[in-house]
């Protein structure tokens, strides 16, 4: 007997998704953002076309023949071709480049806009430009610059609201030096800052502000907050562990506590999210349960906790994640006053749209996708996962709670964990457990603690309560840290696979709401693709033959690669530097992260020697088929010609350019990130005059040359 399609799923499908109508106008909206970003930018202005499909819209709304149950598809499509244009056009819209003149002095004034952040030799200033004036005259604009101002320690560091005064010489931020180097310019221009000024001493001057200005109000309120937290004894990693989770500023947080964080798997703590804002919530509906009590006191009562947790986003800079959960709550906030019943996926939509219709770039966002599928994933997956289980006990009933929660939450989050942090924390489960509810805590105390400031016995108290609180928090956080095996690294996750995961994850919650069959055939073959990618991966490691000399801190970093093997040329001044933040991610794609890799001096003669790939010979390097002399401090002994391949030149070469490019006739030469300035401007003018090529990894990045099998 032929069985029926069972369509009573598919409508109750259908119903639902009508009931969220922003998650299709975020979809198109957000995926015009990313096909602009990421796919295929149009260089042509397309709000014209925009435009036209908006007129196009909505005249299939008047349109009879559209109004059919049947046919509503046509307006469907050209409100989403409207938005997915919109999303075009929202990128096109936002400044690409700077303004400023580049690479020359120019007097500059400036209203500073962040707090300072103090360094050993400058200050890390973010400013406005408000004009700027040279030769050929003044020019008035606002733009945002990072300025580092020339300082001693005796100067007081410039607030939000101040003017700088300066001659300056502004230059555009830095592309990345090294493959897979964190992207600090994309970075910043996302948040429309395209230049840095750098600013001597005795060129500056700091006027202070003579009124308060609500645009600087929100960054004055938070550099009063941390004096606050100052000034009651809290200091160190407690402080910094505070300042990150009160206030979203991690600026004061040191590697080793970020690393303690990441591998313990409570970094999400530290910065500002909807478990902050929600706990704020609480306090505010604590301290406004009295308007419930009066006659239309509840609409009221929503309106202060809306208008206080938009402060509150102010207060800590809009942050994605807080900006978010702000949208959100404010929309079931809203729809309480209006009594329905608000849809989270409908709010989540709606929140991703509103922050990308002002802050497309947003979409981008590491912390933002993060805070997105944490939500999702545990709205979806939490009450199944806490269904398996029935615990009759309060106490053990809330902490099975804690878990479906943190178990659901890396279920969404674990694509992107590993594409961007490389590691997998083992333990948690075990973290959250413990830092959830301790960090519900501090907030709390800080909360009290900020509204009992006048009252010196009381905050003190609660300061003291605070600081063993923070204590405990990195303590436990670093114990959980120092346990065995307590993280998985060295994950190397390429882009098609974290496509496939995604799409992975999104059948098998379509597979769950469906039960359609034909989506597990295509989890399979999605799956064997993700282990193919895998499997290629592999083979392309074994077979890579790279050398490399990469631009850090002006040092020698030489690098020999032979598939899983390598071996490592560093001067004796850096040889006990990692260089993680630098090349930690080119190190995993190679497939040499957490491989032991021989170090040898730089700057010292290379005894004759022969390593695993790599054989020395009288100072001369055999890497493959090719021949490479690195210059040390040694004088040539003999006096013949000795061409090589590839002439690598150190800040110790006592050769001059003329003598060694006679002697060793090399096919390129490329100077390492120790050579200075001077001596780089000397070697590109005499290796133009004799047509040698020449690459300064200081001037262009990092060297790598891949070496062919024949």
């Amino acid at each position: 007997m032929r069985k029926t399609p069972d369509h009573s799923r598919r409508r109750d499908w259908n119903e639902t998704l009508r009931e969220m109508p922003y998650v299709r106008l975020a979809f198109a909206f957000l995926g015009g953002i990313a096909w602009q970003c990421h796919v295929y930018p149009f260089h042509f202005s397309c709000w014209p076309v925009s435009v036209l499909l908006f007129f196009l819209f909505a005249l299939t709304l008047f349109i009879p023949y559209c109004h059919h149950y049947a046919r509503q598809w046509i307006s469907g499509l050209a409100g989403l071709l409207f938005l997915f244009s919109a999303g075009i056009t929202a990128v096109q819209f936002q400044p690409q480049e700077s303004k400023l003149p580049l690479q020359r002095h120019i007097y500059i004034k400036a209203a500073v806009s962040e707090n300072t952040t103090a360094g050993q030799r400058y200050l890390k200033t973010p400013a406005v430009i408000l004009a700027c004036a040279d030769s050929s005259g003044t020019q008035f604009l606002r733009e945002k610059i990072i300025l580092f101002l020339e300082t001693d320690s005796t100067q007081a560091l410039p607030v939000p609201g101040d003017t700088i005064l300066a001659l300056a010489w502004l230059s555009e931020l830095p592309p990345p030096q090294n493959p897979g180097e964190f992207d600090y310019r994309t970075y910043m221009k996302r948040r429309h800052v395209f230049t840095s000024g750098f600013i001597r001493r005795t060129q500056y001057m700091v006027v202070p502000a003579q009124t308060k200005s609500l645009r600087n109000l929100p960054a004055q309120l938070r550099g009063n907050t941390q004096q606050i937290f100052s000034t009651k004894g809290i200091a160190g990693d407690e402080f910094a562990v505070l300042n990150a989770l009160t206030l979203g500023d991690k600026k004061d947080l040191d590697q080793d506590l970020r690393q303690a964080y990441s591998s313990s798997g409570a970094t999400h703590i530290l910065a500002v999210s909807g478990l902050h804002v929600g706990i704020i919530f609480a306090i505010l509906s604590i301290l406004f349960s009295f308007l419930e009590k009066k006659r239309n006191g509840k609409p009221f009562k929503n309106i202060l906790c809306i208008f206080c947790l938009w402060c509150y986003a102010a207060l800590v800079g809009f942050s994605p994640s807080v900006t978010r959960a702000t949208v959100m709550f404010s929309f079931v906030l809203a729809g309480q006053m209006m009594q329905r019943r608000i849809s989270i996926y409908n709010s989540l939509a709606a929140s991703a749209f509103f922050i990308c219709l002002f802050r497309p770039f947003d979409l981008f966002d590491t912390g933002f996708q993060l805070s997105y599928c944490a939500v999702i994933s545990i709205v979806y997956f939490q009450p199944a996962i806490y269904r398996l289980i029935y615990v009759r006990y309060k106490t053990a009933d809330y902490y099975w709670q804690l878990l479906s929660v943190s178990f659901a939450a890396q279920i969404g989050t674990l694509p992107i964990t590993l594409a961007s942090f490389h590691q997998f924390p083992n333990y948690f489960l075990l973290t959250n457990v413990f830092v959830i509810p301790l960090t519900g805590v501090i907030v709390y105390l800080s909360a009290a603690l900020l509204a009992t400031t006048w009252m010196p016995v009381a905050s003190d108290l609660l300061a003291l309560c605070l600081d063993k609180s923070l204590w405990l928090l990195n303590h436990g956080v670093r114990f959980i840290e120092q346990m065995p095996h307590s993280v998985t690294s060295n994950i190397y996750i390429s882009p098609p696979q974290l496509c496939i995961m995604i799409v992975l994850a999104l059948l098998f919650m379509l597979y769950i709401e469906t039960k359609n069959k034909r989506l597990l055939w295509i989890s399979a073959c999605l799956l064997t693709g993700l282990f193919a990618f895998g499997s290629w991966q592999s083979i392309q490691q074994q077979g890579q033959r790279l050398i490399a000399v990469y631009n850090v801190k002006n040092a020698s970093y030489i690098h020999f690669i032979h598939g899983n093997h390598s071996v490592a040329l560093r001067d004796s001044s850096n040889a006990e530097e990692t260089f993680d933040f630098n090349l930690k991610t080119f190190f995993i794609s190679t497939g040499i992260a957490g491989k032991p890799v021989v170090t040898l001096a730089a700057h010292h003669p290379l005894n004759d020697t022969t390593i695993q790939h790599l054989h020395t010979y009288r100072n001369f390097i055999i890497f493959e088929d090719k021949l490479i002399k690195i210059l040390h401090n040694e004088q040539p002994t003999f006096k013949q010609t000795a061409p090589v391949d590839y002439l690598i030149v150190t800040a110790a070469a006592a050769l001059r350019p003329t003598q060694a490019l006679a002697l060793y006739q090399p096919k390129q030469v490329i100077l390492d990130a120790s050579v200075p300035a001077f001596r780089a401007r000397q070697w590109a003018s005499v290796a133009s005059e004799q047509a040698v090529a020449l690459h300064d990894v200081k001037q262009h990045g990092a060297w790598i040359q891949k070496i062919n099998r024949e």
